[in-house]
């Protein structure tokens, strides 16, 4: 097959299989991952407000890791171009690019289509394309600068390795990686040409001008990444393991590498191989160490899979040359049950028929890390569903805030970037990434934030908190909503049932909420995509006020509203004083089922000097009389007792004889 039409089909395919993972339930083409707003929103304030920062006095340079990217949003900002399409049409162009050069590394003109058709077919690297952030420019400028220094492109090597240091603050570390290249023997094998030394002054030149545009603006020399790497943070030889077994199984591809490590061992890899085996396995070990929050198909991991997958086609073209019949066989046999499992990565777990396969595709993409806070983090593609999922839930959040809240108040969230883009609140972050948290100076690493003090977060009192970043159908408790923030955030033991007490304390000056959430799709822009639970601080006083009037023979239950939307179920309740309570039924019926409501997820809005009548009850039978009838608005999808069932406080009316 000819070269130029075999890249050809292994691009389009790329594309194809990047829109096929991306697409929504309602059609549409998913929206950038909820991290990526976060660079849309510094590069915002930077045309609007002329800050290099996530608010005017809150966070810095390094709200967001990439400084290149925040730039590049910068410039979509400054031209009124659409934010999600434009990032995500310059990741898909960075990710074709990058085929395009992994094609140019070998002679045989049909063998070095293996790594472009690997690339085309790996999800982790179509997720990359359209995933709205730096990780398919990180991969193309790390497979140029690879290219460069083959070919000996001195000026070109420099100024893609510099570029690479501001798209993310991790690549700096290739500049010791080639130098260490440059002069180890064994990796200087078939090496005809070679950078110019001086050509690794640009680098060092960037990374000095970057430190002193971030002194300049208030900040630290080094990035929170560089201190922590350079302290070996919570270094875990386990949790190495960890990252590169999820990736394995996220990209599958890389067990490619078997050959390239046995001809290595043998002698027998070009050097081509051998150097991108070496860059591309320290990117994997040391992307592995400094990653605590998975993400979709392993995306840390994904700049690397391109010289992976070239190392990967040097040792398998050796093997495919073999003169041994059996060794081409198992090759070929190899090459096509990798293509054949990284499809089935990504695809959703679905039976086939009468046979149950979803449960063992399941048990396939199960991660081995610990659960990110708010989701299962699947491996894969049902990763990627979690993702899409959850964005599509924090924009809406996000347009809510924009339409119904006051502009000066604040919002904690340890998912700020789309909460905090869309809505253009002070939006504070609570693993101290974007903003910085109460009693620390200076920002924390997007890749590896650690914990916090939870209790001091809180306490500082921000007007909403956001518990959830996907739709649940029962709406969060005091009690677990703090154990689960304490397991996965908090800085003190979980065992420690007085920290469980002093964050149930802290909770307590808020009310749960439940808001329509619009829906982010085109297609149902009038439609509510989901409900979602909030909690509001009591101070406030937007709590709605429900009144009980007698007209005759009917009771009125009428509520007063001065605050934004908000949904909640309507409960009646016809008690006395020794006997089981008798709950009204939306005819006026009496029932003794406790889940029986009188009205479902009212739509309050502001009701200004005229109260909203919720519903009329003829109180005329026997049965009511002699008893006191009880309204009460709670929250959908509460269940128990406790203080986040209750949306507005209980009234009450003696029914007289």
């Amino acid at each position: 097959m000819n070269r130029s039409v075999a890249l050809f089909v292994a691009l389009a395919l790329l594309v194809a299989h990047a829109l096929a993972i991306h697409i929504t339930a309602s059609g549409d083409l998913a929206p950038p991952y909820d991290s990526a707003y976060a660079a849309f929103r510094v590069g915002r304030n930077l045309v609007h407000e002329g800050t290099l920062a996530w608010g005017q006095e809150i966070g810095g340079l390094e709200s967001y890791p990439s400084f290149l990217w925040t730039l590049f949003a910068y410039a979509v900002e400054r031209t009124y171009l659409p934010i999600n399409y434009s990032v995500q049409l310059m990741g898909g162009a960075c990710a074709i690019a990058t085929i395009i050069l992994t094609s140019r590394f070998h002679a045989d003109r049909v063998a070095s289509m293996v790594a472009p058709f690997l690339l085309a077919i790996s999800g982790s690297f179509a997720a990359a394309a359209l995933n709205g952030m730096e990780t398919a420019l990180l991969a193309l400028l790390l497979t140029a600068c690879f290219v460069a220094s083959e070919r000996g492109w001195s000026w070109t090597f420099g100024m893609t390795l510099a570029l690479s240091g501001l798209a993310s603050p991790e690549a700096w570390i290739l500049t010791p990686l080639f130098l260490l290249q440059r002069y180890l023997p064994g990796l200087r094998q078939g090496a005809t040409e070679r950078p110019h030394a001086a050509a690794f002054l640009l680098p060092i030149a960037a990374f000095i001008a970057l430190a002193t545009l971030r002194a300049q603006l208030g900040g630290e020399l080094v990035s929170s990444y560089t201190v922590g790497l350079l302290a070996f943070l919570e270094f875990s030889p386990a949790g190495v393991f960890s990252a590169l077994r999820d990736f394995l199984i996220s990209s599958v591809s890389p067990f490619l590498l078997i050959y390239t490590l046995w001809y290595l061992i043998r002698g027998r890899l070009s050097g081509t191989g051998s150097r991108a085996l070496f860059l591309g396995t320290a990117w994997v070990l040391l992307a592995g160490t400094h990653q605590s929050d998975p993400s979709p198909f392993n995306q840390a991991l994904v700049p690397a899979l391109p010289l992976l997958l070239v190392a990967g086609q040097e040792g398998l073209i050796i093997a495919l040359n073999s003169t041994r019949g059996w060794v081409r066989h198992l090759a070929w046999g190899t090459f096509f049950g990798t293509g054949l499992l990284s499809i089935l990565a990504s695809r959703a777990p679905e039976d086939f028929g009468s046979l149950r396969l979803s449960h063992y595709h399941y048990n396939w993409l199960t991660p081995s890390h610990e659960n990110a806070l708010g989701s299962r983090s699947w491996l894969g593609r049902p990763g990627l569903a979690e993702e899409i999922e959850k964005t599509q839930f924090l924009r809406a959040t996000g347009i809510f805030f924009r339409d119904n809240v006051d502009p000066g108040q604040t919002v904690l969230s340890p998912w700020p970037g789309s909460i905090g883009y869309l809505s253009g609140l002070d939006v504070r972050d609570l693993r101290g990434r974007a903003t910085a948290l109460p009693g620390e100076s200076r920002l924390r690493s997007w890749h590896h934030p650690g914990r916090a003090d939870l209790l001091a977060a809180l306490e500082a009192r921000a007007d909403y908190l956001i518990p959830n970043c996907r739709p649940r159908p029962i709406a969060p408790n005091p009690i677990s909503l703090a154990r689960e923030w304490i397991q996965h955030l908090d800085s003190q033991e979980f065992d420690d049932k007085g920290r469980l007490a002093s964050v149930l304390r802290a909770l307590e000056p808020y009310e749960l909420i439940t808001v329509p959430l619009p829906s982010p799709s085109r297609r149902a822009s009038n439609r509510f995509h989901a409900q979602a639970h909030v909690l509001r601080l009591r101070a406030l006083g937007l709590t709605p006020e429900l009144k009980l009037s007698r007209e005759g023979d009917f009771v009125v239950v009428t509520c007063s509203h001065g605050g934004h939307d908000q949904l909640a179920n309507l409960r009646l309740s016809l008690v006395e004083e020794d006997g089981e309570p008798w709950h009204v039924t939306p005819t006026g019926e009496l029932a003794t089922s406790r889940s029986v409501l009188a009205r479902r997820e009212l739509l309050l809005t502001r009701t200004g000097a005229r109260p909203l009548q919720l519903m009329s009850v003829d109180v005329s039978g026997d049965e009511w009389r002699g008893r006191t009838l009880r309204a009460t608005l709670v929250n959908p999808g509460a269940q128990g007792r406790h203080a986040f069932v209750r949306a507005s406080a209980t009234v009450q009316m003696d029914i007289g004889l």
